[in-house]
């Protein structure tokens, strides 16, 4: 350890001669150690520095110096040291050696700035100049040593042996008495007089210490444990034979009888350890115990000191064992057996150890008293009473705990425990922890309940029953438990009752009586409640958690005859078992009341009931809400479910049934409700039976299976259905307005037979739907599609949806799709704006109306009514279709439309292939072929590539297009105009016109019709008519009417029939007039410019020269006949104009007559002209 003041002390001081130091160590002083020893002054809080300071000599251990060494330090004033031990040297040479009258010598170590002061010698004192103590923390007379009158040599002549430590040393160092001092002249360290230098090193010395003893002060401690906290038992140990030095001290703890709930939980250490302090005569060790409210003996553990040493003396063991009593303060204690009955009261404890007995009529009596904590019984062995074997006295509030434990029994032929005194106004609370087994045994008139404690029915009382997965709670012959008001059970083992004989019954594993206010039931994992009637029962609602087996052996699992607005809550994750046996009726769950059951587990109903006795069902109840979850099971050996008022009257309120699981009637009949409130049952799982609900507007939601028959009962009542769902009996709606609802993702199917439901309402996913007749109102979503394979009649298919017919689909409303297939029809149907049917190939559709939508026909469409921006587009065949206004077909290159009508603002689109369509102010474009089409009014359009053949034109009009070809059109109205197309044998007839911009051949124009022709008319046949050529004419044959030819048109080839007309007006052009019959006309308007051939020219046909002035004897006329006798030259003047006339056959001027044609021109007539039939070939150039 460092040095410190005391560490070593000055033994000798000169100042005369070669000047010494001697000092001895009283501690050990280490190798290596440096100790400086200066005379410099010391103010009080430096030494003095610079030329004021004195020299300063280091001292160094050489080796490890042992206390009680000294060592001396001479030839201080001549520099050359010679030491005893260690070595010196200067570190500061200012003013080497030492003053013979005012000398302070100071020993430290460290340095000068920052000193540990360690002795002091002076000879002067400590109150002058020459220094101070102040700052130094040493003490004259202890750590310094003090003389004064400026002594020249000073020398410790006091004991050096004898002392018990070196630190007594000090002390006799320090007191000036035991020093040798001379102060004469001259050099006297060496005159032989005491004392001389150098110094004696004599040793000092200690004595050898005493031997010291530890022993425990007493061999035994004892402390009562208390009820709980902690409590410190104390151990004291003394020393004796001397208290030098510090003693330490190790022994052992031996548990004994304790153990580690003795200690808080955990045993003390096995080893204990422990100090005197230096000068201390005793030391103590501590132990701390828990107090407990257990009554059992008293306990003991041992304590032993094994080992002791201190450094300074030796040491022994005395006394070396205490033993600790931990002593019991828990009441009463039975040990052994006991035929004594005890009285309990207040907080009062009897503890029953195992292997004891406290036996009697009534061993155990509590009176109550307090009701905080409470009396306390704890049995680890036996309790057993001929009658009773814990019971009450009195009618007192009070609490009451019965500790069973494992292994341990309470027992008795009547009530093993009966609690009669928490009676009304009373309060308290009584608690059974049963890990053993607590029974009743008596049979008979003898019978009596494990734990009767029916006569708990105060509302300020509670009862707790806990019963471990060791416990057993049972009767012989009676219920188990009757527990109480305010009553919890927590079961992890079994609760059991008994029929003794076949003359008994009645007896339940857990029966709430009716006095009582109900109560809780926890059945956990592993826990067993089994009555030989029902498992649990009473009168009044309740709760049961049950995750073990509960079950009735010949009755119910859960019976309960509760109020009719009361509920009873039960979560089931277990096995709930109802047993019929001899017909009698038991159900899994029955309750008179309302019900709130969530099943995880199974709940079932075993067995068979007489008809007399109704029916054995998992659940009977009268109402309330049932979840059966995803891996429940609600079965019966008959009807799963029933809701009623327990007699087939109505439920007592609202039914909610989900089940998420499996719900199974082995008679066919899963669930039957009763009773006019709108009910709700809901499956996603399995339901195997019949599904029933009564009056009331009750809903069925079915996205699971349901193996049976779903009837509604009266009622509005709502069935939805999902896709993955399945029904395979009949949905009967009943009475009342119903609604079958169906939706989901993907395909659903609903093929079984539905009746009496009024509505039907498709909101999702694609249905296939066997029959739909029987609806009132079909109504088919966005995003929904049915498959109609047999009826329906008023569909509605909403924006969206669909419908795809494989039956017969009557009077649907299409705002969505209908999909006809290959033998489905669909009758009356309605496309409304953005709706679509599409008629499949083997498709048909009757008497739809297309009002905005669109019909795509490639199946047959028949008697179709199309408006409103509505489109039929025709593949195959669509017959008698009424295009109205706004309205549109399209007949595309592989249809056909037959006997289609359009009417004003309709239009027909023909790509393919249409006949028999009568227009009536609507529009047909031909692309395609058009026949037998009649125009009363409007117009058909034969386009580029189309051809229209027997057209009936009454009003309205054909255009024919350039590529377009219209053939044996017939017109008594309306307009035929050809704009670049061709027209073959067209009849013109009553007012009808043709306006020719492109070539028209085989015209036929009648009386009353006009032909107008810009294009190319070619063989028209004029009919009593009118032809108009602006254009070119080749082959007309005027029977009756007129041809004019128009400025600009020409004619050729023109056959002019009996009292016919062919007038060629100025301008136009006509070659090669024949005339064929008499009263024939031909009037030229430029008869001068008459380039063509005349033939057939006959008596009374006339010529009129319209620009040759006829003059008597102004106008001439002369006749050339050609060489070969075919013809010849006719040539007429009016003197200004020439008209030159080619004609053919044999004429005479004297055959041609002159005269005025009225108009100022000329006209020439010949009676007999011999017509000639081949024209001259020189005239036709």
């Amino acid at each position: 350890m460092p040095l410190s003041a005391g560490s070593i002390a000055f033994t000798g001081f000169n100042g005369d001669g070669n000047d010494n130091l001697s000092f001895v160590a009283l501690t050990d002083i280490p190798q290596g150690t440096v100790i400086n020893f200066t005379d410099s002054n010391w103010n009080g809080s430096a030494f003095a520095t610079g030329s004021n300071a004195e020299s300063t000599i280091a001292w160094t251990a050489t080796g490890a110096i042992p206390a009680g060494t000294v060592i001396d330090i001479n030839n201080i004033g001549k520099g050359t040291f010679g030491t005893s031990a260690g070595s010196a040297t200067f570190t500061n040479a200012n003013n080497t050696g030492l003053s013979n009258d005012s000398e302070v010598v100071y020993a430290y170590v460290g340095t000068s700035t920052a000193p540990t002061f360690l002795a002091a010698i002076s000879n002067v004192g400590y109150a002058t100049s020459d220094g101070t103590l102040t700052g130094t923390g040493l003490v004259a007379g202890q750590t310094a040593v003090s003389f004064t009158g400026g002594l020249d040599i000073v020398g410790y002549n006091g004991p050096r042996s004898g002392f018990a430590s070196f630190a007594d040393y000090l002390a006799a160092i320090g007191n000036t008495a035991n020093w040798a001092t001379q102060n004469g002249s001259g050099d006297q360290s060496t005159d032989g007089t005491t004392p001389d230098a150098p110094f004696p090193t004599t040793a000092f010395t200690v004595a050898a210490p005493a031997t010291q003893t530890i022993s425990f002060s007493s061999p035994s401690v004892s402390v009562a444990e208390g009820q709980s906290g902690t409590k410190t038992m104390t151990f004291t140990i003394a020393r004796t034979g001397g208290t030098t030095g510090v003693l330490s001290f190790s022994g052992s703890f031996a548990a004994g009888t304790t153990d580690a709930t003795d200690f808080g939980g955990t045993l003390p250490a096995s080893t204990f350890s422990g100090s005197f302090a230096d000068g201390a005569s005793s030391a103590t060790i501590t132990i701390t115990i828990s107090g407990d409210t257990t009554a059992e003996p008293d306990e003991n553990f041992t304590l032993t000191l094994t080992s002791a040493s201190n450094p300074g003396a030796a040491v022994t063991i005395g006394t070396a064992t205490a033993t600790g009593t931990i002593a019991n303060d828990d009441g009463t204690l039975v040990s052994g057996n006991s035929s004594n009955p005890i009285t309990l009261a207040n907080n009062d404890h009897l503890t029953v150890l195992a292997g004891a007995t406290l036996s009697g009529s009534t061993p155990v009596t509590w009176i109550g008293g307090s009701t905080s904590p409470g009396a306390l019984v704890d049995n680890s062995g036996t309790i057993t009473g001929t009658s009773r074997a814990i019971a009450t006295s009195g009618s007192t509030s009070g609490s009451l705990t019965i500790n069973n434990k494992a292994g341990a029994t309470i027992t008795a032929t009547k009530d093993a425990v009966k609690i009669s005194n928490l009676v009304s106004g009373k309060s308290g609370t009584f608690t059974v922890n049963n890990e053993g087994t607590i029974s009743s045994t008596g049979t008979g008139g003898n019978a009596g309940q494990a734990l009767d404690l029916d006569d708990i029915n105060s509302s300020g009382a509670n009862t707790v029953i806990n019963n471990a997965a060791t416990g057993v709670i049972s009767a012989a012959d009676a219920d188990a438990i009757r527990p109480g008001a305010n009553a919890t059970i927590n079961n992890y083992g079994q609760i059991v009752s008994h029929n003794a004989s076949a003359a008994s019954s009645g007896n339940d594993a857990i029966d709430f009586q009716s006095v009582n206010t109900g109560g809780v039931v926890n059945n956990y994992a592993g826990g067993i409640i089994d009555g030989a009637r029902h498992a649990i029962t009473g009168d009044q609602p309740i709760t049961v958690n049950n995750d073990g087996t509960i079950t009735g052996r010949s009755g119910s699992g859960i019976n309960m005859d509760s109020a009719p607005n009361s509920t009873t809550t039960v979560t089931n994750r277990g096995t709930i078992t109802g047993t019929a046996v001899g017909g009698a009726d038991a159900d899994g769950v029955d309750v008179d009341g309302l019900v709130s059951i969530d099943n995880f587990g199974t709940i079932a109903a075993v067995g068979l009931t007489s008809g007399a006795n109704g029916l054995n069902e998992a659940l009977a109840i009268g109402g309330g809400f049932v979840h059966n979850e995803v891996g429940g099971l609600i079965i019966s050996d008959q009807r799963a479910i029933t809701v009623d008022d327990s007699n087939d009257g109505s439920a007592f309120g609202v039914t909610t049934i989900i089940n998420d699981g499996t719900i199974r009637g082995n008679n066919g009949e899963a669930i039957s409700i009763v009773g006019t409130f709108g009910d709700t049952v809901t499956n996603t799982g399995g339901i195997f039976g019949s599904v029933a609900t009564d009056g009331g507007n009750d809903t069925l939601t079915n996205s699971g299976s349901i193996i049976g028959d779903v009837s509604m009962g009266a009622g509005d009542d709502s069935i939805n259905l999902a896709t993955a769902s399945i029904v395979t009996g009949t949905i009967d709606g009943g009475d009342g307005v119903d609604t079958l609802v169906l939706s989901g993702s993907g395909s659903g199917s609903l093929l079984g037979t539905v009746v009496n439901v009024e509505k039907l309402d498709v909101k999702s996913g694609v249905w296939r739907i066997k029959d739909a007749s029987g609806y009132s109102d079909i109504q088919v979503e966005s995003g929904a599609a049915v498959v109609l394979e047999g009826s329906a009649n008023g569909m509605v298919v909403a924006a969206g949806a669909a419908q795809l017919v494989f039956g017969l689909a009557s009077n649907s409303v299409i705002s969505g799709n209908q999909y006809i297939q290959i033998g489905g029809s669909a009758d009356g149907t309605t496309i409304e704006a953005g709706g679509d049917q599409d008629i499949l190939g083997g498709g048909i559709a009757t008497n739809t109306t297309v009002d905005g939508g669109t019909q795509n026909v490639f199946g047959v469409a028949i008697q179709t009514t199309v408006a409103n921006g509505g489109f039929q587009h025709v593949h195959n065949n669509a017959f008698n279709t009424i295009v109205n206004a706004g309205g549109e077909q399209n007949v595309y290159i592989d249809g056909s439309a037959t006997g289609s009508t359009i009417n004003a603002g309709g239009i027909q689109i023909d790509w393919g292939f249409t006949i028999i369509t009568t227009i009536s102010g609507g529009g047909q474009y031909v692309f395609g072929s058009a026949s037998l089409t009649t125009i009363n009014s409007g117009l058909q359009a034969v386009e580029s590539g189309g051809t229209a053949s027997d057209t009936t034109i009454h009003g309205g009009g054909q255009d024919v297009y350039l590529g377009g070809t219209a053939i044996n059109t017939t017109m008594d109205g309306g307009v035929q105009s050809v704009y670049g197309g061709t027209v073959v044998q067209t009849t013109i007839s009553n007012g009808a016109l043709q306006y020719l911009h492109g070539n028209a051949s085989m015209t036929t124009v009648n009386a009353g019709g006009v032909q107008i022709d810009w294009g190319a008319a070619s063989a028209t046949i004029v009919n009593g008519g009118v032809q108009y050529v602006y254009g070119s004419a080749t082959g007309t044959t005027v029977l009756s009417g007129t041809q004019h030819v128009q400025a600009g048109g020409s004619a050729d080839d023109t056959t002019i029939g009996s009292g016919a007309l062919a007038f060629v007006h100025a301008g136009g052009t006509i070659d090669d007039v024949i005339f064929a019959g008499p009263n024939a006309s031909l009037v030229l308007a430029q008869a001068s410019a008459f380039t063509g051939t005349i033939s057939g020219w006959q008596g009374h046909d006339s010529l009129d020269l319209g620009d040759i002035l006829f003059s008597d004897g102004l106008t001439s006329m002369a006749y050339a006949q050609n060489g070969d006798n075919t013809g010849g030259t006719l040539t007429v003047s009016d003197g200004a104009h020439v008209a030159t006339l080619h004609l053919l056959g044999q004429y005479s001027a004297a055959d041609f007559a002159l005269s005025s044609d009225g108009h100022g021109g000329t006209l020439i007539t010949d009676p007999a002209v011999a017509q000639q039939a081949q024209l001259a070939p020189a005239l036709h150039g």
